[in-house]
């Protein structure tokens, strides 16, 4: 019998999870079905139905230890009934993005059933130009942007009449362990606690030393004051439950033509997106710091090849270089902190630690984490990080479902608590999809960042001598690129009393 345990990663995702700090990501697909004639939510329904063989994730619940003494394993639902999981939602005339925004804040407010399978997908129709919408929702305890691309291709294609997948022969469902044999298992784990925290510790000790020696090398230095901390902003609070989207798009040619004029890499050019962004929002609510941003940027562990459906990731911390006014100045000191940074990773790799939750039992970690909700330690302790920056790459081509041709894909990752913005960038074809999740009560307008990468990409491209930005096709089949609104924003306050929508 197998037994599917959640990694340290993964169960850290269930462990911080809270009615605030939502542990779930979300991407919303927009699509043009005008091709294909009778495209409507049975077509969707009917596709992951076929599918679901290929991604037998998906009919797999939580089954937690006893005590918590270990960490859950995941066991097949033998009760798993698709109709719990595929739901229809009409977006509000006339459709277009900020109606499909609002449309999808309550799926994205709301914790899933941890007695089901963690995963929710929404299929909206009456968007603007005849256009439909896909949310996919999941818990970030079941993968990360990387195995979340490993799902796309499974359930997208690269052309709208592909040929039947080869699906393999349903199983019997397999419920995992007894309770008694759980038990087991787990006590088995939990008695080698102790050489599990020795070697930690060694591992933590041997790290710091490299740590120290690539310090004294010589070599590329990041700016360790700027990393360790962040300045405070009106959406480096404490988070409530309420979530919103924004988006925006650019074209993929003309961040790369930017990237080879400066010499830089792609990423580079992307965070100096987001920073340029930021610092225009920040400017017009008052409260541009003096010290730099900084964003985290995850970075896949995931060797070539593994298409597992996990959490393999660490993080860089990169100053974005808000406190610089000139956009191509801006994107220099980005690239040459990028790249210290990168160095740093590097040594650290060498010398992996593992997480803490592959070494403590859950129920101590757990109690850790919810004294630390509870008691808003956060708010005290200087921060890391204002922003979260993920590049997910997607294949360079057209992308299908159900033959309906993919016009936009845009992120919604998670929150963490103090940090109430996450930027996920996610390229296909010969575009560059910005996904904003926010909490809308620390940030007013998030329509203001998105927009801002347009404005950025504009300002580094004039900067590098290089002609405007391409117009690209809008999601929506709307303006072939974005308008920025003049004025300022009113800064929020902090969480209200509006209650979520049902």
């Amino acid at each position: 019998m197998s037994v599917h345990r959640l990694s340290g990663t993964d169960s850290l995702f269930l462990l911080g999870e809270t009615p605030t700090w939502h542990q779930h990501v979300a991407g919303l697909t927009v699509l043009d079905p005008s091709e294909r004639l009778g495209f409507g939510f049975e077509t969707i329904f009917e596709l992951v139905a076929a599918r679901l063989p290929l991604i037998p994730k998906l009919t797999w619940k939580l089954k937690s230890v006893p005590l918590a003494i270990d960490r859950p394993i995941w066991v097949d639902d033998p009760a798993f009934d698709l109709h719990h999981h595929v739901h229809r939602l009409a977006v509000p005339a006339p459709g277009g993005p900020r109606e499909t925004a609002a449309a999808i804040e309550p799926i994205l407010s709301r914790q899933l059933d941890r007695d089901r399978p963690l995963w929710e997908l929404w299929y909206l129709d009456g968007l603007v130009n005849g256009r439909v919408a896909m949310v996919m929702k999941m818990h970030h305890s079941m993968m990360d942007g990387g195995a979340g691309s490993v799902l796309a291709t499974l359930l997208l294609d690269t052309e709208p009449d592909p040929p039947s997948p080869v699906t393999p022969s349903p199983s019997e469902p397999d419920a995992g362990p007894d309770t008694l044999r759980l038990l087991t298992l787990a006590a088995t784990s939990f008695a080698a606690t102790p050489l599990r925290s020795a070697r930690y510790a060694t591992r933590v000790a041997r790290r710091g030393l490299e740590l120290a020696r690539h310090l004294a090398a010589g070599r590329p230095r990041p700016d360790l004051g700027a990393m360790l901390r962040a300045p405070k902003t009106s959406f480096n609070r404490s988070i409530g439950p309420r979530r919103a989207v924004a988006f925006s798009s650019v074209g993929l040619a003309d961040m790369k033509e930017v990237a080879a004029h400066f010499d830089v890499k792609f990423n580079d050019v992307a965070l100096a997106l987001c920073a340029g962004a930021l610092r225009r929002y920040l400017e017009s609510t008052d409260e541009l710091p003096a010290r730099p941003l900084t964003a985290g940027v995850p970075v896949s562990l995931r060797a070539p090849g593994d298409a597992s459906l996990d959490n393999q990731l660490s993080y860089l911390v990169v100053p974005l270089a808000t406190d610089v006014a000139d956009s191509g100045d801006r994107l220099r000191a980005i690239a040459s902190q990028s790249s210290a940074a990168k160095s740093l990773h590097r040594t650290l790799r060498e010398h992996p630690v593992g997480s803490i939750a592959d070494t403590a039992p859950p129920f101590v970690l757990g109690a850790a984490l919810r004294l630390a909700y509870e008691s808003h330690v956060l708010a005290y302790v200087p921060g890391m990080m204002n922003t979260i920056v993920s590049n997910v790459p997607g294949p360079p081509m057209e992308l299908y479902l159900g033959g309906a041709r993919l016009t936009g894909i845009f992120s919604a990752s998670v929150l963490l608590d103090q940090i109430g913005l996450n930027i996920t960038l996610f390229t296909f074809g010969e575009r560059v999809d910005f996904g904003l999740h926010v909490d809308p009560d620390l940030i007013g307008d998030p329509w203001m960042i998105a927009e801002g990468m347009w404005s950025e990409l504009t300002a580094l491209r004039r900067a590098a001598g290089l002609a405007e930005p391409t117009p690209i096709e809008d999601a929506f089949g709307l303006v072939s690129r974005p308008h920025p609104r003049p004025g300022r924003v009113t800064r929020p306050t902090g969480p209200t009393s509006t209650p979520l929508p049902a």
